[in-house]
């Protein structure tokens, strides 16, 4: 038998990586930090060493599933921060919240980024993350704020609506992943309701 040529090692690694992603996801949403190597290795039907020859320790793990969670986030968002959406603002922030809540309930590691997020990493140890936080800002909070801003609708500041906005699909995004109830999520209905609610209060 041949060796395997460098493509062919390239196109292992990365099946591997995602292998061990996507297992990493589901065991952190069962056990959240208290996942091991070992039980990334048990649900991504690897080896032991397989697994913790890519990652030495959990922490390593972790950090990579998020920044990869990150592109995935912005990809996601783009239309809509892009002005490829139809509609002004208001209707792009909307379209913004709707393909953002169906990416948490098809990608764990998007809901985990978004719930990691929202509670400031307090989980981690250190400062690792900090360069992570200020990239979901700059990539996704900031822009987002932005789209709210133009139309100045509701009494909150821009801020305070799209926090309102981001903890409102974190949470209803949450409580169908962990209820196993995420074929009846009603996506258009939870953020026209969101958004319903923030209009009222500037007329």
């Amino acid at each position: 038998m041949s060796p395997r040529t460098k493509e062919q090692n390239e196109a292992i690694r990365e099946m591997r990586m995602s292998q061990i992603m996507q297992a990493a996801a589901e065991v952190y949403l069962e056990k959240g930090i208290q996942l091991e190597i070992r039980d990334v290795a048990v649900k991504a039907e690897l080896g032991y060493g397989t697994v913790y020859h890519y990652y030495k320790n959990k922490h390593m793990l972790l950090e990579d599933l998020l920044w990869d969670a990150l592109d995935r986030t912005e990809s996601t968002v783009l239309p809509a921060l892009t002005g490829d959406e139809e509609g002004g603002s208001w209707l792009r922030a909307e379209a913004f919240s709707r393909l953002l809540l169906r990416k948490c309930t098809q990608d764990p590691s998007v809901f985990i980024l978004l719930k990691t997020v929202a509670d400031n990493f307090h989980h981690f140890p250190g400062n690792r993350f900090n360069k992570l936080y200020a990239e979901f800002q700059e990539r996704i909070y900031w822009p987002f704020v932005e789209l709210i801003r133009e139309e100045e609708i509701g009494s909150k500041s821009p801020e305070q609506a799209a926090n309102l906005v981001f903890g409102s699909l974190v949470g209803c995004a949450a409580l169908n992943i962990h209820h196993n109830m995420l074929s009846d999520l009603d996506v258009d209905g939870i953020v026209e309701m969101i958004y319903s609610g923030i209009q009222s209060q500037g007329r």
